[in-house]
């Protein structure tokens, strides 16, 4: 564990950097309260961001607080999602909601196993609204923060195992903006099938890239070395 502190320690320096000037921009990034963070995770599931940035609009404009949504019913939020492909979510979507404001009293309630009891609620958004809503010091990993993992460390992780790492070795107070910055960098620069590794901050000290060891990238790999097309993680 020695060397994935140090490493670790490498990423969290690097990617705050990186995401001060490079970090994408959303709507529901900012102070939009629990029900903006619903509504966005439920929009995200398998839609580009860019897609789900769209809706997110039309929805908040159409059903501007929770119980305006409660209120409508799963008809007219299935026509919003229904233009992203994902029209199954309304319901589970309104009836989280309702159940937040009926069971709940409008507040989030601050319980893993509470939120997995919530309709459409996994793992993932559990963890999300846990981090995000209730403040814990809790990781969420989707497939961007395994892939980044992975090549970075040179070795393959489980979600669970993935998110204990981050827990363990991110500081309090950081977990959060770093964890979002792993988002970012999966979705612009470290890409399933083509890496950034040129561009990337973490490229020096990852154990998959071409240029690692290297003090700074040029655009092209160290003299030897083939460039990371297709990745192997």
């Amino acid at each position: 564990m020695v060397g994935y502190l140090e490493k670790l320690e490498f990423l969290r320096k690097s990617l705050a950097e990186w995401f001060r000037s490079s970090g994408r921009k959303f709507p529901w990034r900012g102070e939009v309260g629990w029900y903006g963070v619903l509504l966005a995770e439920f929009l995200l599931v398998r839609t580009r961001s860019e897609v789900a940035e769209r809706a997110f609009y039309e929805l908040l404009s159409r059903f501007p607080t929770p119980e305006d949504l409660c209120s409508a019913g799963a008809t007219p939020v299935r026509e919003v999602f229904e233009r992203i492909g994902l029209p199954s979510r309304a319901e589970r979507l309104v009836a989280t909601v309702c159940t937040i404001l009926r069971e709940y009293g409008g507040r989030v309630p601050c319980d893993y196993r509470k939120l997995l009891e919530l309709p459409g609620v996994g793992d993932y958004i559990a963890r999300v609204l846990l981090s995000r809503v209730c403040g814990k010091h809790v990781a969420f990993v989707d497939s961007n923060v395994l892939r980044i993992l992975a090549r970075f460390l040179g070795t393959r992780l489980s979600v669970a195992g993935a998110a204990e790492l981050l827990e363990r070795y991110i500081p309090e107070g950081e977990l959060l903006s770093i964890n979002i910055a792993l988002l970012d960098l999966g979705a612009l620069v470290c890409k399933p099938r083509k890496a950034l590794c040129h561009i990337c901050p973490l490229t020096s000290s990852c154990s998959t890239s071409p240029w690692a060891g290297s003090s700074g990238s040029t655009g092209s790999p160290p003299s030897g070395q083939k460039s990371l097309n297709p990745v192997s993680f």
